[in-house]
């Protein structure tokens, strides 16, 4: 089968017809329009979404055409997948095709066949031309406007598709960071495929969590190090646009404990990887994350401590909570006008490019550690946290605030490299972290209290009514009292911790 590389980009219909405008300085051939139908065929119960697989038959002109796609990988706006095409006589599955695209297994059974119908349909016109931005290089450069609909739902389609035909993906980036500077675009990692299924299925946006990274151990120390860092990128992504929505406050923690993990993988990765090559990108990565920080801290502060405080129904009280929500209205605007810029979508192709096409593989910060087999250097680098957790927390309950906020930065560390890598870690890997798991929220409370006491600093000057300062004088209370609780339960904590088989030594 062929190999598909492009990079989809959505923009609003009133920018689209920009993107030739941007285009003007390369030559180019007019762009030729021609609208498209296309019908996505599955069974009742998904059989092909389940076997990672979509098919569609297109109509262009008079011919169909049915395209098998393998689900591939998407992140940073960059999908690889594995396609097979071939014209077919009419608008109906040809099996034979699938079975030589590879997929003889999922159409084996007669019952599964009969039962395959259409899924969801796309309709758009596809206005196309070929740029060949440097010699050897071929980009086929397409918007489509249109919807894709299943039954009587529609989703609008407006999207910039850059498929590379010839040359190397680093032409693909380059050509991405001029339309993005050219016209606001967001990276898109969805397919037309997968829009349709959740529009198919009715299924309502919401906050998604951190998977484990499809890591194997014959990968390289560098092939598991893009393999992370994409994996972040995609959690980051696919909380976007719940996050620019401002649909739930969870969009925004997501959102941000992706970039946490994923500047958390450049440190994981660093005995191995040269950093040298991302030092504008883990700059920019810090910024958006404080950005993000400083917004969440408000959330946390409004949904979780003023509630838990009560005495809503004193005046103060009540002032405070108003006074919060204004303070999250502005962090919130913050945050969406830097997620919306384009430099924002520069910010994720610029890292993208430097992770798939930069020209860092082959070198090496530390030659050993890059040397080692995978499931080697995930031991090694695990063992190594894992015994600074516990030199760190050894005498737990005298330690002062400033060393458990230290323990607690190299707990969530020590947690993001175990569920990185435990797809090779041994079967302890899961007690681990449901010790770490406990120790991370102790602290992170007490670090909410320690937070809600400086943003409290800064509230305390906005009002000096009597009311307003006894508000503030009580939440400074209810904090000093909820993190003594804190840390009367670390020590117990920390000992079923502490009671854990030791790491061995990397094989």
């Amino acid at each position: 089968m062929a190999q598909e590389i492009e990079i989809k980009l959505s923009v609003e219909p009133v920018y689209a017809q920009r993107l030739w405008d941007v285009l003007a300085r390369h030559p180019h051939p007019k762009p030729a329009s021609r609208r498209l139908f296309s019908a996505y065929y599955d069974t009742p119960d998904r059989r092909l979404q389940g076997g990672g697989v979509a098919l569609r038959l297109r109509r262009e002109g008079k011919r169909w055409i049915q395209t098998v796609k393998s689900a591939g990988i998407a992140a940073g706006g960059l999908h690889c997948r594995a396609e097979h095409e071939t014209e077919v006589p009419a608008q109906l599955p040809s099996f034979p095709a699938m079975i030589e695209a590879g997929f003889g297994k999922l159409v084996s059974d007669k019952q599964m066949r009969e039962a395959l119908q259409v899924a969801f349909t796309t309709e758009f016109r596809r206005s196309s031309t070929l740029i060949r931005p440097r010699a050897g290089t071929i980009i086929e450069v397409s918007l489509d406007r249109g919807a894709i609909v299943a039954g009587e739902l529609r989703d609008p389609i407006c999207e910039i598709e850059l498929e590379l035909k010839a040359g190397e993906t680093d032409a693909l980036f380059d050509l991405a960071l001029e339309i993005a500077r050219g016209l606001p675009a967001r990276l898109d990692n969805r397919s037309k495929a997968q829009r349709g299924y959740a529009l198919a299925a009715r299924i309502e946006p919401a906050p998604l969590k951190a998977s484990i990274p499809p890591l194997s151990a014959d990968m390289t120390v560098d092939e598991a190090f893009v393999t992370v860092a994409f994996h972040c990128l995609a959690h980051l992504q696919d909380n976007e646009t719940g996050l620019l929505a401002g649909r739930d406050p969870e969009y925004l923690h997501q959102a941000r404990v992706a970039l946490r993990r994923l500047r958390s993988a450049f440190r994981v990765f660093d005995m191995a990887i040269p950093r040298s090559h991302f030092v504008q990108s883990l700059d920019e990565l810090k910024s958006v994350a404080r950005l993000l920080g400083e917004a969440r801290d408000l959330d946390v502060f409004a949904v979780e401590t003023l509630p838990h405080a009560g005495s809503a129904q004193h005046a103060g009280v009540a002032a405070l909570h108003q006074r919060t929500r204004n303070a999250r209205r502005w962090a919130a605007r913050a945050v969406g006008t830097a997620i919306a810029a384009p430099e924002y979508t520069a910010m994720l192709l610029r890292l993208a490019q430097a992770l798939s096409a930069g020209p860092w593989r082959g070198e090496t910060a530390r030659p050993a550690a890059a040397s080692m087999t995978l499931p080697k250097f995930a031991t090694k680098l695990v063992s190594q946290r894992y015994a600074g957790v516990k030199k760190r927390g050894r005498h737990i309950a005298q330690l002062d605030y400033a060393d458990l906020h230290r323990l607690r930065i190299q707990i969530k560390r020590l947690r993001y490299a175990i569920e990185f890598f435990l797809p090779l870690l041994e079967d302890k890997a899961q007690g681990t972290l449901r010790a770490l798991v406990e120790l991370q929220e102790l602290l992170g409370r007490l670090n909410d209290d320690a937070t809600a006491w400086k943003l409290l600093d800064t509230l305390a000057t906005e009002d000096s009514s009597t009311d307003y300062q006894q508000a503030v004088g009580f939440l400074r209370g209810w904090c000093a009292r909820d993190g003594e609780q804190c840390c009367s339960r670390l020590k117990d904590a920390w000992k079923r911790f502490d009671d854990l088989q030791p790491w061995g030594k990397s094989p």
